[in-house]
Parts: C-alpha cells; sequence; structure tokens
C-alpha cells in the first residue's frame, strides 16, 4: 500500500510565505465579494425558501406558475432556497453575497488544503488563481455555489483513498443527504465513487487485497444510493438531473448551458492555452484514469459554459496534483496548518478584515440597475393585480415576477414545464410561425396583459392590435393591457414617474439574461 500523502509535507515555511498567502487569500475573498451579482433564479430560490418556511412543507406542484399549478414539480433545491431565504431574511442582499463568498473561499481553503500536500506553494497559488479567473463570470449566490465545498471535498476525499489504495470513510456517505437536497449537480458524485474505486482497484497488485478493497468500495456506493433518497421526493429526487438532461430545448436556448463563445473574452480560453502550453513544454504525461477524467471535464467544459466555471475550475486541479508533483520533481512544501490563525493578534486581524467586509457590501449595488427598475415596476403594479388577470410574460423577466408574488405564464423551472411547453412558449412569443399561434395562446389561456422586453417582436405586434393597449414602455420592459380593463389613475401616474426616472445605462448591458 502506498504510504499516506500527508507525510509528504514539509512544515519549514517563510514567515513571508505564509503572509503572501494569506494576503493572497484575502484579496481574492473581497474580489468574490466584489465581482458577486445576485443571479437571476436568486430571486425565484428566495421565494421557494419563504414558501416552504411559511407552509411547512416542501413543494411538490408548480407554485408560482398559473400554467403550471397543479403539475408536479421535484423541488430538488429546496435546502438552498431555506438558506437563502433565511439569509435574505437577515441580510438581504450584502447577505446572499456574503454567503456566496464564503462558500467560494471555503471551496478554494478545500482544494488548497488538497494541494498543498501534494505539490508545492507555487502550483497550487497557480491553481487558485486559475479557478478564481473560470468561476468570475458566475460568481452569484446560487445553489451552485453553496455546494461548491461539498463538491471539492467529496472528490478530494474519493482521490485521496484512491491514491493511498483504501476506500473512503463510511460516515463520507451522509454528504450527499445534503448535496442532493442542495442542487442536481449530486448525480456527478456517484460515478466519481465508481471511477475512483476502479483506479484504486488497479493500482492494488495483490489480488486478494484488491477484492477486499472493492468490497468496502461497493459498500461505500450503496451508502451513498441510501443517502440520496433521504429527500422528500423519494425515487423522483434522485431520477430528476436524467428528466434535466433529456430537455434538449432548453439546453440548447439557455444561455449557461450553451457551448463557451471565444469570440469574446473566454477565461476558458487561457486555461485551454496555458495547459497545452505547459504540457507541451514540459512533457507533462498523466496515468490512464487522470487523463479519462480530465478529459472528461474538458469536454463538459466545451459542450456546457456552465462546466468551464463550475467543474473544471476546481476538479482539475485535484486530478492534476499528483501526477505533476512526481513528474517535475517539486514536492509539498507547504502546510496549510501555518495558516490558522494562532493567537489574538491573528484573531483580531480576522476581526478586522470581516469588519471591513460588513461595512462594504451594505454600500455595494449588488442588484443592476435594470433590476431595481423593474422592481419599481412590479411593485407599483402590486394594488392591480385583480385587475391585470392572467399574464404572458418573458421567460427571462419569470424571477422578479415570482419575486414580487405575480403568478406567470412561465418562469425558468424547465423541469417543470417540459421542452415542448418552453418551445411553444419561445416560438409562439417571438412570431417564428407568425400571428396566429400567438393570438390561439392568448385565447387558450385567458391573458389579459403582458409584459415583455421592449426589443422584442411580440410587443410591435400587439401595438397594431386594437383590443390592446399600451400602458407603459421604456426601453428596457413594455406592458400591454387588454381594452376591457384599466388601471387606476394613481398607478398611471406612478408608472409615469418610474419612466422618467428610468436608468440611464445602456439597456444591452442591464437587462437579464
Amino acid at each position: 500500500m502506498r504510504p499516506n500523502t500527508s507525510s509528504l509535507i514539509v512544515n519549514k515555511q517563510s514567515p513571508k510565505t505564509e503572509i503572501f498567502i494569506l494576503v493572497l487569500l484575502a484579496y481574492l475573498t473581497w474580489l468574490i465579494a466584489a465581482f458577486c451579482g445576485t443571479g437571476d433564479d436568486t430571486y425565484w430560490h428566495i421565494k421557494v425558501g419563504e414558501w416552504i418556511l411559511d407552509n411547512h412543507r416542501i413543494p411538490t406542484t408548480g407554485i408560482f406558475s398559473y400554467t403550471a399549478a397543479n403539475m408536479p414539480w421535484v423541488s430538488h433545491e429546496w435546502l438552498s432556497a431555506i438558506i437563502l431565504y433565511a439569509v435574505f431574511s437577515v441580510a438581504g442582499w450584502p447577505g446572499l453575497v456574503l454567503l456566496a463568498t464564503l462558500a467560494i473561499t471555503l471551496a478554494m481553503w478545500s482544494m488548497c488544503n488538497f494541494l498543498v500536500k501534494r505539490i508545492s506553494i507555487n502550483s497550487c497559488i497557480i491553481f487558485v488563481l486559475f479557478a478564481y479567473f473560470l468561476l468570475t463570470p458566475h460568481i452569484m449566490p446560487r445553489p451552485h455555489i453553496l455546494i461548491l465545498p461539498i463538491m471539492v471535498f467529496w472528490t478530494a476525499e474519493l482521490i485521496k483513498a484512491s491514491e493511498n489504495q483504501t476506500h473512503p470513510p463510511y460516515p463520507l456517505a451522509l454528504v450527499m443527504v445534503f448535496w442532493s437536497n442542495m442542487h442536481g449537480s449530486f448525480i456527478l458524485g456517484i460515478p466519481f465513487i465508481l471511477y475512483f474505486a476502479a483506479e484504486s482497484a488497479f493500482a492494488i497488485k495483490d489480488s486478494a487485497l484488491r477484492l477486499k478493497e472493492l468490497r468496502r468500495w461497493l459498500l461505500f456506493f450503496l451508502l451513498s444510493l441510501s443517502a440520496l433518497l433521504a429527500n422528500p421526493h423519494g425515487i423522483d429526487g434522485l431520477l430528476l438531473p436524467f428528466k434535466l438532461t433529456d430537455q434538449t430545448y432548453v439546453i440548447d436556448h439557455i444561455v449557461e448551458w450553451a457551448s463557451p463563445n471565444f469570440h469574446g473574452f473566454q477565461p476558458l480560453e487561457f486555461w485551454l492555452l496555458g495547459f497545452i502550453g505547459f504540457t507541451l513544454c514540459k512533457g507533462l504525461t498523466l496515468p490512464p484514469f487522470r487523463l479519462i477524467f480530465l478529459l472528461g471535464l474538458l469536454h463538459l467544459s466545451l459542450k456546457y459554459i456552465r462546466f468551464a466555471t463550475d467543474l473544471l475550475p476546481f476538479l482539475s486541479p485535484l486530478i492534476l496534483a499528483t501526477p505533476l508533483s512526481k513528474q517535475l520533481n517539486r514536492p509539498a512544501d507547504f502546510s496549510i496548518d501555518s495558516l490558522y490563525p494562532k493567537n489574538i493578534k491573528h484573531w483580531l486581524a480576522i476581526g478586522l478584515y470581516l469588519t471591513a467586509l460588513s461595512f462594504y457590501l451594505p454600500a455595494r449595488t449588488i442588484e443592476t440597475k435594470a433590476n431595481i427598475h423593474l422592481g419599481k415596476l412590479l411593485a407599483a403594479l402590486q394594488d392591480e393585480k385583480p385587475v391585470l388577470g392572467n399574464m404572458l410574460n418573458s421567460y427571462s423577466l419569470s424571477p422578479y415576477l415570482i419575486y414580487y408574488d405575480y403568478p406567470v405564464f412561465i418562469d425558468s423551472r424547465g423541469e417543470l414545464y417540459g421542452d415542448p411547453f418552453i418551445e411553444k412558449h419561445f416560438k409562439t412569443t417571438s412570431l417564428e410561425k407568425g400571428a396566429e399561434p400567438l393570438l390561439d395562446l392568448i385565447k387558450e389561456y385567458n391573458v389579459s396583459w403582458t409584459i415583455f422586453e421592449t426589443n422584442l417582436p411580440i410587443n410591435a405586434f400587439l401595438s397594431q392590435r386594437p383590443e390592446w393597449r399600451r400602458i407603459y414602455s421604456d426601453k428596457f420592459f413594455t406592458i400591454y393591457l387588454t381594452q376591457s380593463k384599466d388601471i387606476n389613475e394613481r398607478t398611471k401616474r406612478e408608472l409615469q414617474k418610474i419612466k422618467d426616472n428610468q436608468p440611464k445605462d445602456d439597456a444591452a448591458n442591464n437587462l437579464p439574461l
């Protein structure tokens, strides 16, 4: 059996190195907080958490949508929603930004803790900087960020067990209870078990020992599967990720599930060029299992930009660390333990830093001006809800409509509506097949008002229909109401006031994705 890699740690570090690492981590933490946005879907996650705590149960149907109110819905991120709402109710958007910042920082710390036991501190710093660089476009308080520390810890423990030619500790399976109730990416953690079990088995030469360890890996696999079922939806919660991957239309039309665009600034390009250049320069080779895993990460990252920001930055260093250390002959030369606070001065420095961050976040404009503008617009229409009736809304505006308690026609929960409904909505509202499908849809769902981005063709079409009139329009959003209904004069004056004070920024830079 191979020796434990932690024994390779060299505990003599320069104080200057420790200070540099601490300053770097503090600076990255501050940058994460500075670049963290709201994340459109965060709005409806907050409302799900609020609904759960108000009703003391997990939703099982399409709450928030009048077209899917009775359709079954697997709210697989319910635990994340409760956490997001709890933090938001206490500290608002600054609290959620701090929560996301802490989650990312913890993921980086866990990654560092794994790396410094295998590679030099300089290599570790490069990996950390690339992790931040790749993650930058996707820093937001959403479930995928909250589970980053869980994903890194889980994968690191599996790799550690494989490298030591043993099995993961059985209590680790309990991690799946939290992961499966917080985000759908838990489905990746299960095949990881089988993969690293196979890697470990191939490295063990003694057949009897190999069989013994495989049995233990199998037991850990079964325990992890059992932990997955500890969710309010049972087997449906386990199968949901597979259902999502079958929704090809949604995947093809949602920005974060599109392939990376290399025509503009793309962090993934720098990672790829850097890795290819380094490999060619140093003649790096990888063991078969590590190579296959890395190629799998690259495949997912090139197919979906989401994985280039969430998986590749954190999992690729874990895979590469040990092979790099062996081939470059640069053993671990740093201990993460040296960074832990050891006296009152250290704790005071941490306290001052967190205090500065707590003062900075509330002063920062976290929501975009367009989001704030839309919020004012929806707040002004609150009293008109009984008059307005059923809406037809833009897909991208749905999180904000849900946040302000408007029953929506459609929203971003693709698993709720399914591909056919979403495709019909997109093609109908874009007038792809002419006016008749739109008029039929309005009649079928008794739609009496619409809200869309101003530049969309549906607004130009409704402006030519005598049964519709425009009650609000600016460079961002346009609202139409049927002629048979009307809003009161006070609301009209409020809408005009909002229009007069609309943001001056370019609409293209502020509209939700």
